[in-house]
């Protein structure tokens, strides 16, 4: 590193282009042999080509003579041979060897040949993004997020064993015929566990490309991940642009423009860059660590939205969903800041009647805090409250968030255009057509416009509303990243391993099994410190084939090295920790880790198709599960697997394709893994309906690259529904009931006040209340009094009511008394103005008994005489009345329509019979009946505690 007191002669030069070399003080020791020649010999080696060197030394393309492998062999500088020197090139070896990770270069191993160290480790054959950049320029957009993504998660895999890079940059990152990155050279890498070499790199010197460095490493400072996250920015910078956030003609300019300057967003190089990704760049580029991402799992996720791979659209039902959950916020948003500024809804709905305008003004700010709530979280986030919920996300064409004017656009189109013919035609006076059916269609008005809005949602365009096309946004799914579930990890690192004895270079750990004349032993590699799984072979037996030594794919166990000779028959394998497959058969497997292990299984398989590396014997025997859940076929029975659970394994009889051979293997393993047993064929456990779908199609896919496809887009679903979300899902059923049950009874409440505050005004809403219920079509004939009684008795008892023009007027009176009863009262005055005695009294003797009951309901006890709802328990069996109407009864007969409710079905989720089959609408509807029993017996019990009568009066009056 550049400590502070370094000058900058002290420091040479770096080469021309961002991808220099590593800087180091030159020693002056005795000189190594000279570099290898191309096309010579150099130990068990044979030297093909330069492909490109470092600081610490020259990297080739070599041939293993006896194998006939190709690697990468990585040769000292000459200039470095030191003690000192030998060490941090070991050293770079152990720290490589101690990850083995797919997106990471494999080190084979390390040796000395005619006195010069080498490392001989994983050839990767597609070049670097270096060179890919040199040929094609910038990259696309999606490929370059792809690259950093995979050399992301090699970051984690390092730090996983406590190792930070140190010089991520281009030429670092290699690609494999299959355009897999894995991140390479690891000679600047700094080891965050204890060691007692740690500390080997000089004071006073610079480490990493200086551009690729982080202000940190420039200043010496201590260093974490975030120095790794800083490279990876400037990475993706420089793939997007072809440019450096900091570029200098000199070494301190560089180093100062680094350590001062604030970097340049990409996109003033490169306009198609999205904005989002920009911010994420800098973010990434910030100068303290603490301004950057906190772990590699939030860079990701904030990465992964612009990856090649198409977002998947939000389904019409989960914005269904979400946006209910919004009217919802803002519903009680609302109604709060109502009831604390007005007292009570008709405060203001007094101040609409008063004028148009003034009701316009009074709802403007309304509209405003509804638009701002939409329209600022959907800006900053990309999401509302009720999006966020249901892990959907608005985005623009370039996947970043949309812009300001996006968003209020949108909230335009969705929130203000569908209310605008309302309040036009009522005016700002919503009062003006109540109680009348125009009225209640404008009030339904909203909905029909909003449903409009989605006019336009096709699948093939992405579900996009209108909103969305006007705004060019869409909403799509933010899926969880499903991580792959781990075993537990079994056994301890050695203490002290040299006197053990030895197989080839190994030292033997333990034994780990012994059938048919074949022993498994765990070895440990002291140059490397790591573990080795070694397998002793008879005499006699042929040396594996070379096809099965050059594989160096990530679901296939690698091979090291191997000796057939007079002293010992070996070969010598990667030794990732875990266990046989068989031996995880007692017990079901989640699909959570087998959807994973199939992956891996059936991406072998087809690779193997390619190059002439199918295996002879497809067996479960043949499985190996790693500690990080991960798969690998064996080419031979697993180690620990005894002759009896090789035999429960079954191989796969071969068929005649390999692609046959494939599914039928497969399928075992599936059916195998989920069953936990060998023997049951069918599925007896409970799976998502998807596994369930895609395990019983499995047989009739095509093949392995068909069967690795499918499985690919099942790897981001949630393989289930967790407790949480089962919480999530019942609370989003419950929440508008319970806010009308809620809402209900705060009417209730302010209905006694009402009646206290307005007596005769209330009484009129009871009798005209009445009179409607009397002219409905299925009120019985001469069971009710006649329209004289009810013109008669209002004449004479409510008058007053009536013709005082305040109260009349006011919202509270047109809203209890509106439309044909309003009329009725107004007419009753001047067609009975005088009745006579005797009709006076007839009317008065037909509704007095009418009107004292439905008074007594809600009028205030005094004495002897107790209200209906201040009785005990009444406002709980209020409660669980109105939340049996409102949940229970919808629950039914959704269960009978939708197979368990809207809520369910807007999820994707569903439910299934014990054996794992999708149960029917019939079942669910007896299922719901039984959940709700105890609800309805507790009410029928309540009801009559506190007579049932008045009880159900007033739920359904």
């Amino acid at each position: 590193m550049l400590k502070v007191g370094a000058t900058a002669e002290s420091v040479p030069e770096p080469p021309a282009g961002p991808t220099g070399t590593v800087v180091f003080p030159p020693f002056y020791a005795a000189a190594l042999p000279p570099p290898p020649m191309i096309g010579q010999e150099f130990g068990g080696y044979r030297i093909i080509r330069r492909l490109g060197h470092g600081g610490m030394g020259v990297v080739y393309e070599a041939e293993e003579k006896e194998s006939g492998r190709r690697v990468a062999l990585k040769v000292i500088n000459q200039q470095l041979n030191s003690p000192q020197d030998r060490a941090r090139f070991l050293r770079e070896g152990r720290l490589a060897a101690s990850i083995n990770h797919p997106h990471c270069v494999y080190v084979y191993g390390t040796e000395e040949i005619e006195g010069t160290p080498v490392i001989s480790m994983e050839f990767v054959t597609g070049g670097t993004l270096q060179q890919q950049f040199s040929e094609e320029g910038p990259l696309p957009v999606g490929r370059a997020v792809d690259a950093m993504l995979q050399v992301i998660e090699g970051l984690e895999a390092a730090q996983a064993v406590g190792i930070l890079h140190r010089d991520i940059k281009p030429s670092n990152c290699f690609q494999d015929a299959t355009g897999s990155v894995k991140i390479g050279d690891f000679g600047l890498s700094l080891s965050t566990l204890p060691r007692e070499d740690t500390n080997i790199t000089e004071a006073g010197v610079m480490v990493g490309t200086p551009a690729f460095c982080s202000p940190e490493q420039h200043r010496g400072e201590e260093l974490d991940a975030r120095t790794d996250m800083y490279a990876v920015g400037v990475t993706l910078y420089y793939l997007l642009t072809g440019k450096l956030p900091f570029e200098g003609q000199t070494m301190p300019q560089l180093i100062a423009n680094t350590l001062e300057k604030r970097a340049q967003s990409p996109r003033l190089h490169r306009k198609e860059i999205p904005d989002g990704l920009a911010r994420v760049i800098l973010r990434c580029l910030n100068k303290h660590p603490s301004e950057r991402f906190k772990s590699y799992p939030d860079l990701r996720r904030a990465l992964e939205p612009y990856a090649s791979s198409a977002p998947t659209p939000a389904t019409l039902g989960l914005r269904f969903v979400a946006g209910m959950l919004d009217f919802l916020v803002l519903t009680i948003f609302g109604q709060t800041a109502m009831l604390l500024f007005f007292g009570d809804p008709f405060a203001m709905m007094d101040q609409f009647s008063k004028g148009g305008g003034k009701g316009l003004l009074l709802v403007a700010p309304w509209f405003v805090l509804s638009a701002l709530y939409f329209a600022l979280p959907e800006w900053r986030w990309g999401a509302t409250p009720g999006k966020a919920i249901c892990r959907l996300r608005v985005v623009a064409a370039d996947r970043s968030f949309p812009s300001l004017g996006q968003a209020l656009l949108r909230v335009t189109l969705y929130l203000i255009i569908p209310v605008l013919p309302y309040w036009i035609v009522a005016r700002g006076d919503p009062m003006s057509f109540a109680g009348s059916s125009w009225g209640v269609l404008m009030s339904f008005s909203f909905y029909g416009i909003l449903a409009l809005l989605f006019i336009t949602a096709r699948r093939r365009n992405g579900f996009a509303a209108v909103h969305d096309l006007a705004t060019r946004t869409r909403v799509v799914s933010r899926a969880a990243v499903q991580l792959r579930p781990v075993l537990p990890t079994t056994g301890t690192l050695p203490v002290d391993v040299k006197s053990n004895p030895q197989v080839g270079p190994y030292h033997v750990l333990e034994p780990l099994g012994n059938s048919g004349g074949v022993e498994w032993v765990m070895g440990y590699d002291l140059r490397l410190l790591r573990r080795v799984l070694i397998r002793r072979v008879p005499p006699g037996t042929p040396p594996l084939p070379n096809s099965l030594r050059h594989v160096s794919r990530a679901a296939r166990l690698r091979w090291l090295a191997g000796r057939r000779e007079a002293t010992g028959n070996w070969d010598a394998f990667e030794g990732v920790p875990g266990q046989p497959l068989v031996d995880l058969m007692g017990q079901p497997q989640p699909w959570a880790q087998v959807r994973f292990w199939l992956y891996d299984l059936a991406g072998e398989l087809s690779a193997a198709e390619k190059d002439d590396s199918f295996p002879e014997v497809l067996s479960l025997d043949r499985v190996w599960i790693t500690t990080e859940g991960r798969a690998k076929l064996l080419d031979f029975p697993a180690p620990g697997t005894t002759v009896a659970n090789q035999a429960e394994a079954r191989p796969t009889t071969p068929p005649q394709s390999a692609d046959a051979r494939a599914k039928t293997f497969l399928n075992d393993v599936a059916r195998t893994a989920l069953n936990g047993n060998p023997q049951h064929a069918q599925l007896s456990v409970r799976l998502a309906l998807h596994a369930r779908q895609f395990v019983e199609s499995l047989p009739a896919l095509k093949g392995a690259e068909a069967i690795a496809s499918a499985l690919r887009p099942l790897l981001r679903r949630t393989a289930e529904v967790t407790r949480p979300r089962r919480a999530a899902m019942v609370a989003c059923c419950l929440v508008f009931p319970l806010f009308v049950s809620v809402a209900m009874m705060f009417g209730l409440s302010l209905m006694r006040d009402w009646r206290q505050k307005n007596p005769e005004l209330m009484q009129l809403r009871d009798v005209m209340t009445t009179w409607k219920a009397a002219h409905t079509v299925w009120m019985p004939k001469g069971k009710h009094p006649t329209d004289e009684q009810f013109g008669i008795y209002i004449a004479a008892n409510c008058r007053g009511v009536i013709t005082n023009e305040s109260v009349w007027s006011s919202t509270l009176a047109r809203t209890f008394i509106a439309g044909e009863a309003r009329k009725f009262a107004e007419t009753s005055l001047v067609k009975y103005e005088s009745p006579t005695t005797k009709q006076l009294a007839e009317a008065e003797a037909a509704l007095r008994p009418i009107v004292k009951q439905q008074a007594a309901v809600l009028a205030p006890g005094n004495g002897d005489q107790m209200n209906v709802l201040d009785r005990p328990g009444m406002s709980t069996v209020m409660f669980w009345a109105t939340f049996l109407i409102y949940v229970g009864l919808p629950a039914i007969v959704a269960a009978l329509l939708f197979r368990g409710g809207l809520v369910l079905l807007a999820t994707g989720v569903t439910y299934v019979r014990k054996d794992g089959r999708r149960a029917s609408r019939l079942r669910l509807f007896w299922r719901s009946l039984v959940c709700w029993s105890p609800v309805v017996g507790a009410l029928v019990l309540g009801g009559i505690a506190v007579e049932n009568k008045s009880m159900l009066f007033i739920v359904l009056g």
